[in-house]
């Protein structure tokens, strides 16, 4: 049992159990391409690159054959998990029944795991290769909008970042094509401050409506206080095509709730997942580099 449950031993105050502010469930889940099958230590995703064809000058001339590009991505889940004790004396001296909001304490402590798995990977170096042996980096000197974080997000920076996913070609019709773009609270006031989100002229899809912004300029936006930012520190804000990063599941997240004799029959809460993920494709990946004022 958490060694903080003396804090809900009945005294002269409080029945029930909230959950404290925290994000609830994953985010960017349902942002990217998910394979569910990875039953291996690791995963490989073959990938098939861009060809040219041969203009014919002759009659009846041998074929030219073209070398196919091939590559290949690779996905290493690992298991993650959360357990925790309720101990039998401590449901006797508590007015409330503890299983269930742990168990939803778990589920969102899951749900923001798998986001920071997905997060870290937008901009880290991938594994490549016939055997895993090789890498791909982020490819900075195409992908990043205002690497020096001179200023906080504009609408200029995202018509950068468009410039850069359509110039490559990323494709956006489709769901699994679909673009997305994740804000923390500090970048969206920013955005959401600038005259041109402001103006209806630009505004085609209330923007300001809730203080939210749902979808603007082609990109989907979701809301996220777990990016990475760098030591400057600046903020790391990243926009991905969903076919462009991929989330491999191993082990999807799972519940289990028993009573342990060699604890005294306490009751244990356990939740588990056993997940990877990589960036599959370079070109639909931007990063927009932000001030912080």
């Amino acid at each position: 049992m958490s060694q903080q449950i003396d804090d809900a031993h009945v005294k002269a105050f409080g029945d029930g159990v909230m959950l404290l502010a925290q994000q609830r469930g994953s985010r960017f889940r349902n942002a990217v391409s998910i394979d569910t099958e990875i039953k291996a230590v690791r995963k490989s995703y073959d990938q098939i690159g861009s060809t040219t064809m041969t203009k014919r000058t002759t009659r009846h001339a041998d074929t030219v054959y073209t070398d196919t590009p091939h590559s290949r991505r690779w996905v290493t889940p690992s298991p993650y998990d959360n357990a925790d004790l309720i101990d039998k004396p401590d449901m006797v001296r508590t007015l409330n029944e503890f299983t269930n909001p742990y168990v939803r304490a778990f589920a969102a402590a899951a749900g923001r795991t798998i986001d920071d798995i997905i997060i870290a990977q937008f901009f880290a170096t991938a594994t490549t290769g016939q055997d895993a042996g090789s890498t791909a980096a982020f490819p900075t000197a195409t992908h990043v909008v205002d690497s020096s974080g001179t200023a906080t997000l504009t609408l200029l920076k995202l018509l950068q970042t468009r410039e850069i996913l359509e110039s490559f070609e990323v494709e956006e019709e489709g769901d699994e094509n679909k673009w997305f773009i994740a804000l923390n609270a500090l970048q969206r006031r920013f955005l959401l401050n600038t005259t041109e989100i402001k103006s209806s002229d630009y505004n085609t899809v209330k923007a300001l409506v809730n203080g939210q912004i749902d979808e603007f300029l082609g990109l989907k936006f979701l809301k996220s206080e777990r990016l990475l930012s760098t030591s400057d520190p600046y903020d790391r804000i990243p926009v991905w095509s969903k076919a462009s990063m991929k989330l491999g599941i191993s082990k999807d997240v799972s519940a289990e709730i028993d009573r342990l004799p060699t604890k005294r029959y306490s009751t244990q809460i356990f939740h588990s997942l056993d997940m990877g993920a990589t960036r599959t494709d370079e070109t639909g990946v931007v990063e927009i580099v932000c001030a912080l004022s």
